[in-house]
């Protein structure tokens, strides 16, 4: 009885710790959001996506797209550490942008990014 009863235990435990994990977020995945937009040049998702110091870059980098056409390929990214109070995300894959008959990449794996919670959210405040 005392083995069901601790296993029991151990199961809530462990239900109660992923519950409280998948409520905080994860800043990789506004990361990624934010790089869809920034390829599909959506200024308004960009700016909700960014933390309020970052806003304006992330308006800047909707209208460097706007006259572009740009896709993201094999995007995936995860948290590599912290900074302070940021998470440091690093990303792989690439965008790939078409102007004026000329293609170019941008390789992600090149860019950290930052991520600081902002009103409950993981928001992008900085890429290096």
């Amino acid at each position: 009885m005392r083995r069901i009863l601790s296993l029991l235990l151990l199961m809530v435990i462990f239900v109660l710790a992923a519950a409280a994990c998948a409520g905080e977020g994860d800043p990789a995945d506004s990361v990624e959001s934010y790089i869809k937009a920034k390829a599909g040049a959506d200024g308004d998702k960009l700016v909700s996506l960014a933390c309020k110091d970052f806003e304006a870059q992330a308006a800047q980098d909707a209208l460097s797209f706007r006259s572009v056409k740009a896709e993201v390929q094999d995007l995936s990214c995860k948290k590599s550490g912290d900074d302070g109070d940021a998470a440091l995300v690093t990303c792989t894959g690439q965008i790939v942008a078409e102007y004026d008959g000329e293609t170019r990449s941008q390789d992600l794996s090149e860019t950290t990014y930052k991520a600081v919670k902002e009103d409950g959210e993981w928001k992008v405040c900085g890429a290096e």
